[in-house]
């Protein structure tokens, strides 16, 4: 009796020592969070060449996996030879190469393309200004109070844009030219990281195998061998959803910029292929991403042609319907397995953290998250002996079990011609 009041003291005191010292870590975390902050914007920027290649290396890693299938059977067809032994690195350098190749074949169509659609988009606006003035003095007598009235505001903006470049512009000269050397070193820092990041790629491409045989020795020593394999699963699990989410959203937006280029060519709508690129970039996005796409592209062709901006908008109508209901259900399917509440929620949430990236990456991570939480409640029902509270749901939803194992089912096929 002595001694269990006295392993139940000892535990109250670690009790309230934990409590006690997570509660100083909270408060020494709360006071300096500028300078851990500062700290962690310091770590990424040293770990971002990291980050890029990791990024590369992920989405080239399919390509690379074929490649290295197919160097391996024209080669010899039996792995433990010499010359099978060359299919690894001649896929990571044929898989690098064609990346590169893609990246800038596109950078060759889009970037003059779009030069030459900025200068023209200037010159649009001045022509159309011209001949707004035009139409006003042609419609009003000289006299009138309207003509008096653009004079006065064209002199008033004169003599406030030279009040403004004597007073703002040319005192802040320096700033401005400390902004565009700051601009310019952050661009080169960008491009030297993303070239350190294709070395880390390759390197990371070359030993993906021995990485991830060296992950699961380590796991296997941390935890036992169930949570080891629980844990193999779940990152198999959100492996297979970033991949097949990510190259999916890739090929189907790839296809409907295609679709958008050789329509916009045909009805010679202005500015195709800045409309095309744009529309496809968006639709990575999904929910707002076509939207996002066509409004702007639809004010940029409304401002040449309105008939050919109506047909455009009637295109893409058509176009995101087919989409939605025949390409993208072929190529994705319902791989996340969300309901279009928790997709809305996690485009919003995960776009409003992370930017740009957070509305492309928020689906699938959301995805990832919501299943290890549908996994925690199923195991804490069971070991409540509530287990059945899951078949009722089940029968009170039969269509999410239906698209679970529809899912499953997929997943199954997709593991198995990765193998063969």
């Amino acid at each position: 009796m002595k001694n269990l009041r006295g392993r139940n003291y000892i535990y109250q005191m670690l009790v309230l020592f934990g409590a006690l010292a997570l509660g100083i870590c909270l408060f020494f975390v709360l006071f300096y969070m500028d300078n851990i902050r500062a700290g962690f914007r310091s770590i990424l920027r040293i770990l971002m060449p990291f980050i890029y290649g990791a990024a590369i290396a992920y989405l080239l890693k399919p390509v690379c996996n074929v490649l290295e299938r197919w160097f391996t059977k024209l080669l010899s067809g039996k792995k433990g030879s010499r010359s099978a032994r060359l299919a690894g690195p001649l896929s990571v350098f044929a898989s690098i190469l064609i990346g590169i190749l893609v990246v800038a074949a596109l950078l060759m169509m889009v970037i003059p393309q779009v030069l030459r659609s900025l200068g023209g988009l200037v010159v649009l606006i001045q022509k159309n200004l011209d001949k707004f003035v035009d139409w006003i003095t042609q419609y009003t007598d000289e006299q009138s109070v309207l003509i008096h009235y653009i004079e006065n505001i064209s002199e008033g903006l004169s003599d406030k844009l030279g009040l403004w470049i004597q007073q703002e512009v040319l005192p802040h000269l320096q700033n401005l030219v400390t902004g565009v050397t700051s601009g310019v070193a952050s661009l080169v820092t960008v491009f030297s990281n993303l070239f350190i990041g294709v070395i880390v790629a390759v390197y990371l491409l070359g030993s993906r195998k021995k990485f991830a045989m060296q992950s699961r020795l380590i796991l296997f020593s941390i935890v036992k061998e169930k949570w080891a394999n629980r844990i193999i699963n779940e990152i198999t699990y959100a492996d297979r959803m970033f991949g097949g989410f990510i190259n999916g959203m890739l090929l189907d937006s790839a296809i409907i910029g295609c679709i958008c280029f050789i329509f916009t060519s045909i009805v010679n709508v202005p500015y195709g292929l800045l409309v095309s690129v744009t529309v496809g970039v968006t639709n990575l996005i999904p929910f707002f991403g076509p939207y996002l796409g066509a409004i702007p592209s639809a004010l940029l062709i409304l401002m040449v042609s309105p008939v050919k901006c109506i047909i455009f908008l009637v295109f893409i109508m058509v176009l995101q319907q087919i989409d939605g209901n025949i390409i993208n259900p072929r190529i994705l399917g319902n791989v996340t397995g969300l309901s279009s509440f928790w997709v809305l929620f996690s485009i919003l949430f995960f776009g409003g953290v992370f930017g740009f990236i957070g509305m492309i990456i928020g689906v699938p991570v959301f995805a990832v998250i919501y299943d290890v939480v549908k996994k925690l409640v199923r195991w804490g029902l069971r070991r409540r002996g509530k287990a059945a509270l899951v078949s009722e749901y089940r029968s009170a939803y039969p269509e999410e079990e239906e698209e679970r194992k529809k899912t499953v089912r997929r997943s199954h096929l997709k593991d198995h011609s990765a193998r063969k």
